[in-house]
């Protein structure tokens, strides 16, 4: 889409006066755009209140951001450093005004600047000065922020849950494959039934730090107030800027709903207004109903703030997809923003969700909000993504003891994702420097013993990719040029057989594969050709051959074969798909792709 006593209940019941006080007390929010909405307040207590977890910062190497904290007791030297939770030995001092004391005792905001050979990941803050130390966990991610992001949502967890005892580890893996951008977690992350929710908010804490990417946080009706803002972020409401994009934190749920707090209304209409943006602008929110434009709607100024706020996204809260009926007007109305309303991440089978943790892929593009889809769905938001369809394994141990890996990445959803990443840890070996096969090396961190590589990739729909990495001798990889010949749409006519066997046969002339060794030597390789995740049989046109799912070809330097598809009888969904060709045999098997277009019975 375009577009420019239950101590719990007992927390949620206080949560609406938590808020009042919390707006009225400290008054006005500061909505500067290089900052979180962050009280303009007087020194009282000790601790780091920007950037925090679920309030994180962007920022690129050799630029400054801004801090927020309050040391009273504050000694003659104060230390900023970042540091990586994962890997300890990452750790950079950060340069900060010459009157950083005297602003750390007032409690006021001070600027603090990234070194230029900081590497790209999500870090801790650590402050220290006279004994104390303050630790803002994953809360400064450095690196740069493009005109394309990717934003990961993540719904309803309710760990406690007697379906859900436990977060779910498959999350981490899949989601840190898909590089995101950010995360957005709309809230409920403990269930009401927790029966010790200090201990499980330390251990959402930890769980969460395992993203790699950094996270923004709503408050639900199910999480304790005084833990949300111990372990995330002093207030429920903010502004994070990740580039030229922006997102606004509301304190918005089914106790207490935002048309029923006009102080929050009027701090999100500046925010809207505040000069200087360009990007989109993205609402995190915990209730499903679009209680915000529901009011503007009552007012009269929904199309209004939507179009000059540039809202293009709606994340909200739920343990189900949002059904494309429920508000139905009210989304209409808000055209061009997108609703979205994932099923719960995590195994809790309550509200209608399966058991299976579920997240959502969001990509930004400039100002187009993408949505990755089957294109056999014409129509309505994209199911959320179940776990489990994605993965990427390696044949050995990824702790720096190996000097050579091999990367088996495997995507059976039903279109392409591009941009994955992946970190693996290699051996150092004097005087060598790592190499990849089949991925690219998009960055290479010095860790003493052991180097830790940022791979990416990308992955066509139900594909598999063999990559390898390695330090030391690079092996040789057989130079095959592939070049299809498909005229880009495939016509297919749908038959059944007697028994009932239905299958779709090409309508006309089959497409042809073209292999050329473009190496110096003897290549010998065997081909396998899919189709929406189904091999297809082919065979050479340089003699008397039947159709066969795999041939083993021994190609001259400089010779070309030509295979011919066989597409009488297959089963592929209409839509976008790519035909994949993989050259078995070989160390790594990186699929050669060509989009086609899938046409069945005309249409």
């Amino acid at each position: 889409m375009l577009i420019y006593p239950n101590t719990r209940q007992r927390a949620s019941r206080c949560s609406v006066c938590v808020l009042a006080v919390f707006v009225i007390f400290y008054g006005v929010f500061d909505v500067r755009a290089d900052s979180d909405a962050i009280p303009n307040r007087q020194a009282e207590t000790t601790g780091l209140f920007a950037p925090t977890l679920g309030r994180p910062v962007f920022v690129e190497p050799g630029e400054t951001f801004q801090v927020v904290a309050c040391i009273p007791n504050v000694g003659a030297a104060v230390n900023f450093d970042l540091v990586s939770s994962e890997q300890r030995q990452l750790r950079y001092h950060l340069q900060c005004e010459s009157d950083a004391v005297g602003k750390l005792a007032a409690g006021q905001p001070l600027r603090l600047t990234v070194p230029r050979t900081v590497p790209p990941r999500t870090y801790d803050l650590l402050l220290s000065s006279n004994g104390t130390r303050l630790l803002g966990q994953h809360c400064v991610a450095v690196g740069h922020v493009g005109r394309s992001l990717r934003l990961i949502h993540l719904s309803n967890m309710n760990v406690g849950d007697a379906g859900a005892p436990q977060f779910d580890q498959r999350l981490i893996e899949e989601v840190n494959l898909l590089a995101p951008t950010l995360i957005v977690a709309t809230g409920d992350f403990l269930d009401a039934t927790h029966p010790d929710p200090s201990t499980g908010w330390r251990q959402l804490v930890d769980y969460l730090t395992r993203f790699d990417a950094p996270i923004v946080m709503a408050c639900g009706d199910h999480d304790d107030m005084e833990l949300y803002s111990r372990h995330v972020a002093p207030s429920p409401i903010g502004m994070v800027n990740v580039g030229r994009h922006r997102g606004l934190l509301l304190f918005d749920n089914p106790r207490a709903p935002i048309n029923n707090n006009p102080e929050q209304i009027r701090w999100v209409e500046r925010a809207l207004g505040t000069p200087g943006f360009d990007g989109l602008t993205f609402v995190v929110t915990h209730d499903d109903s679009p209680n915000l434009p529901r009011y503007w709607q009552q007012q009269g100024t929904l199309a209004r703030m939507i179009q000059a706020g540039r809202i293009g996204l709606w994340f909200a809260a739920g343990h189900r997809d949002w059904d494309g009926r429920t508000y139905r007007e009210i989304i209409d109305e808000a055209a061009p923003m997108v609703y979205l309303q994932t099923h719960q991440s995590s195994t809790a089978p309550r509200g209608g969700a399966t058991g299976i943790s579920h997240y959502r892929i969001v990509d930004i593009v400039d100002d187009r909000v993408i949505l990755p889809r089957d294109t056999s769905q014409t129509s309505g938001t994209p199911p959320s993504t179940p776990v489990g369809y994605l993965s990427a394994t390696l044949d050995g141990p990824n702790d720096g003891t190996r000097s050579q890996l091999n990367i088996s990445a495997v995507n059976n959803l039903p279109y392409r994702l591009n941009g994955l990443a992946l970190s693996v840890r290699l051996r150092k070996n004097a005087g060598d420097s790592p190499w990849c096969h089949g991925a690219r090396l998009a960055h290479v961190s010095d860790l003493g013993t052991y180097w830790e590589c940022r791979l990416r990739f990308d992955l066509p729909d139900k594909a598999s990719l063999r990559a390898a990495v390695g330090s030391g001798q690079r092996p040789a990889v057989p130079h095959v040029q592939v070049h299809f010949e498909t005229g880009g749409t495939l016509r297919f006519r749908r038959y059944v057989t007697p028994d009932g066997l239905a299958f779709l046969s090409l309508t006309h002339a089959p497409p042809i594969v073209h292999l050329r060794n473009a190496a110096d030597k003897l290549v010998v390789v065997s081909p396998l050709a899919r189709l929406d995740g189904d091999p297809i049989a082919y065979r050479p046109l340089d003699g008397n051959t039947h159709f066969a799912t795999a041939y083993r070809l021994r190609l001259k330097p400089g010779e070309t074969v030509c295979l011919q598809l066989d597409l009488s009888a297959v089963r592929v969904a209409p839509g976008q798909r790519e035909l994949q060709i993989y050259l078995e045999g070989t160390a790594v098997a990186a699929p050669f792709c060509q989009a086609v277009h899938v046409v069945v019975d005309g249409r």
